[in-house]
């Protein structure tokens, strides 16, 4: 009976967390922001979540301040996702923490369990609509990612990346300037520099 209270208690904690971020316009801004952090293993200040945000484990999702989520964005939390101050993620992107398991092929997959791995995307990233982060990933401080980009492996700092696989085409800052807090930091431009 306990066991059975307590299944009920979370499945009506989820169903109240789907309406919460289902609501549109300024009224499901302003409940997102005063919610959340009741669902959520943190939600820092000044958050912007558009509508049809979804969530899985919400307990194990760590998001910080200043952060702006586009429509329909929808993460995985089973394996873990922590996301830096200062994240924008546009619509539709998609943050797996979890994907099944698939090793024996004498076995079907739906029986061989989960294979759970945090993400985590550090501070000042920003991700086009449409970009899915597979389990496993760290996106580096910095890091733009491309619309409609598959990231699956990890991106270092300041990258610019796009693709499917995601891959770095550019860069926000070299990785030379970012690895030496000493140097003057200066951003990488397309045109050459002319000497004076």
């Amino acid at each position: 009976m306990k066991r059975l209270i307590w299944n009920l208690r979370d499945e009506l904690k989820l169903l109240l967390l789907l309406v919460v971020t289902a609501t549109p316009l300024s009224a499901g801004l302003w409940l997102r922001r005063w919610l959340l952090p009741r669902f959520l293993g943190r939600f820092g200040g000044n958050g912007l979540v558009q509508a049809g945000l979804r969530v899985t484990n919400p307990e194990r999702i760590v998001i910080g301040d200043h952060c702006n989520f586009g429509q329909n964005v929808f993460i995985t939390g089973g394996g873990g996702v922590t996301i830096g101050n200062w994240v924008g993620l546009g619509p539709d992107v998609k943050i797996w923490s979890v994907n099944h398991r698939f090793d024996d092929p004498g076995r079907p997959w739906q029986l061989q369990g989960w294979d759970m791995r945090e993400v985590i995307i550090e501070d000042d990233v920003w991700l086009g609509a449409n970009v899915f982060v597979m389990p496993g990933v760290t996106i580096g401080r910095g890091a733009i990612v491309s619309a409609g980009s598959v990231v699956n492996k990890s991106i270092p700092a300041f990258a610019l990346v796009a693709g499917n696989p995601a891959r770095v085409v550019g860069w926000r800052q070299h990785p030379d300037v970012s690895a030496s807090p000493d140097l003057p930091r200066r951003p990488v431009t397309s045109e050459p520099e002319v000497p004076a």
